[in-house]
C-alpha cells in the first residue's frame, strides 16, 4: 500500500506541475495547443490526487473534496482531443466547442441536483437515483475516455496523410511524439478499464506511473510546429470521385497533366527543394492543387511525398556515381538531392532500392546498368 501511495502522489504532483507549466506556455510554442494540453494535465492531476484521497483513507474526512475532484476528470480527454485538433493546425469551431463538454456539464449538474447537497450537510431529501442511472455513468464515463481517444488517433492519421499529401519533407512537421502521447495515454485508460473490475490492482499504479512518465517526458521534448503553406485540410481530406474529376478532367488531360508535372519538376529542378510543397508546385505547373493532388495520386499513382522522393532518390544516384562524391559527404549528398536530413535521405533510398546509399555506390557497373 505504502508504495501504491507514493506512486499516486507522484504521478498527482507531476500532472499538477505539467498543467500549469503548459497553461501557461512556458515553452511559448504552439500556444493554443500547449494550453488544452495543461487542461488535459489538471484532469488527470485531479484524478491521481482522488486516488491519493482513497489510498491514504481520507475519503470519509473530505467527501466534497473528493467529489470536486471527480469534476474535472470529465472533460479530461476532451482536452487532450482539442490539443490534438490545434497541434495538427485544425480549426475548432468555438460554437461547437461546447459540445465536447456536454458531458462533463451534464454530470455537474447532476452532482448539484443529487450529490453536493447530502456532501454539503443539507438535511433536504433528494430523489432516490434508480440503479441503472448509477451503473450507466459508471461506464459512460470509461466509454467517454475511449471514444475521445479514438477520435484523437483518427485525427492523427488523418494529419499524416495530409501532410504526406501537400508535403516534400515531413521531418519538421510530423507529430511522432504526439503519437507516443497518445499511446501512453491509451496504456493509462486500460489501466482504467482493467480496475473497474478490481483485477491487477497490484500493478495498476505501476501502469499509471509508467504512462505518466511517457506523457511527461514527451510534452516535454515536443517539437515546435514549423507550418507548412497552408492548403485547406478539408479539401484534401476526401480525394473527389471518379465521377466529379472526369466531369472537370478527359483522360487524355489527365495523361497531358501528368507529361507536364514531370517535365516541368525536372526541367526546373524542383525536386531539389527541400521546402517544395503541393501549393509551390501547382503554382509552378499552373495546375490548381485539387487538380494536382488528383493526377498524382490517380495519374502517376503516387501520392505527393513519394512523387517527389523517388526523383530525389533517382538524383542521389546520379550524385553516387558521379565525381561530384569525391568532394561530398552522404550529408552534402543528400543535402544536394533535396534531403533535408541524413537519416530521411537513408531511409527513403534503403526503402526505394533495397540498399543504403553506401551500398550501392559499391555496386559494380554491370550490376547497376541491369538494375
Amino acid at each position: 500500500m505504502a508504495s501504491s501511495t507514493l506512486i499516486f502522489a507522484l504521478c498527482s504532483g507531476s500532472a499538477w506541475m505539467l498543467g500549469f507549466l503548459f497553461l501557461i506556455n512556458i515553452s511559448q510554442t504552439n500556444s493554443i495547443a500547449n494550453r488544452w494540453l495543461g487542461m488535459f494535465y489538471l484532469g488527470l492531476a485531479c484524478s491521481f490526487s482522488q486516488l491519493f484521497i482513497y489510498k491514504v483513507q481520507l475519503f470519509q474526512n473530505f467527501p466534497l473534496l473528493v467529489h470536486l475532484l471527480e469534476l474535472p476528470a470529465w472533460a479530461t480527454l476532451p482536452c487532450f482531443y482539442l490539443a490534438v485538433l490545434k497541434f495538427t493546425g485544425r480549426n475548432v469551431n468555438n460554437k461547437r466547442l461546447l459540445v465536447h463538454f456536454l458531458p462533463a456539464l451534464s454530470f455537474l449538474v447532476f452532482s448539484i441536483l443529487y450529490i453536493l447537497p447530502p456532501l454539503m450537510g443539507s438535511v433536504q431529501a433528494t430523489p432516490k437515483l434508480p440503479f441503472w442511472l448509477g451503473t450507466f455513468i459508471r461506464y459512460f464515463f470509461t466509454g467517454q475516455l475511449i471514444f475521445y481517444w479514438l477520435l484523437s488517433y483518427h485525427t492523427l492519421s488523418n494529419h499524416r496523410r495530409y501532410l504526406l499529401s501537400v508535403a516534400s519533407s515531413i521531418d519538421d512537421v510530423n507529430l511522432k511524439w504526439l503519437e507516443n502521447l497518445l499511446l501512453a495515454s491509451l496504456v493509462m485508460i486500460l489501466g482504467k478499464i482493467i480496475s473497474i473490475e478490481g483485477r491487477l490492482n497490484t500493478i495498476i499504479p505501476l501502469i499509471y506511473f509508467a504512462g505518466m512518465m511517457v506523457l511527461a517526458y514527451y510534452s516535454i521534448r515536443q517539437q515546435s510546429i514549423h507550418p507548412i503553406e497552408h492548403i485547406s485540410i478539408n479539401s484534401l481530406s476526401k480525394e473527389p470521385n471518379d465521377k466529379e474529376v472526369w466531369e472537370r478532367l478527359e483522360a487524355d488531360q489527365v495523361e497531358e497533366l501528368q507529361r507536364k508535372v514531370i517535365r516541368i519538376t525536372m526541367q526546373q529542378k524542383l525536386h531539389l527543394d527541400p521546402s517544395l510543397t503541393l501549393p509551390a508546385l501547382s503554382r509552378a505547373t499552373e495546375i490548381s492543387v485539387q487538380d494536382l493532388s488528383y493526377v498524382l495520386n490517380k495519374g502517376i499513382k503516387k501520392n505527393f511525398y513519394q512523387f517527389v522522393n523517388e526523383l530525389r532518390v533517382e538524383e542521389a544516384k546520379i550524385l553516387l556515381l558521379s565525381d561530384k562524391v569525391k568532394s561530398l559527404d552522404m550529408l552534402g549528398i543528400a543535402t544536394y538531392a533535396g534531403f533535408n536530413s541524413k537519416t530521411t535521405f537513408n531511409t527513403t533510398f534503403k526503402k526505394l532500392t533495397g540498399l543504403t546509399p553506401s551500398q550501392y555506390q559499391k555496386l559494380p557497373s554491370s550490376a547497376i546498368a541491369n538494375g
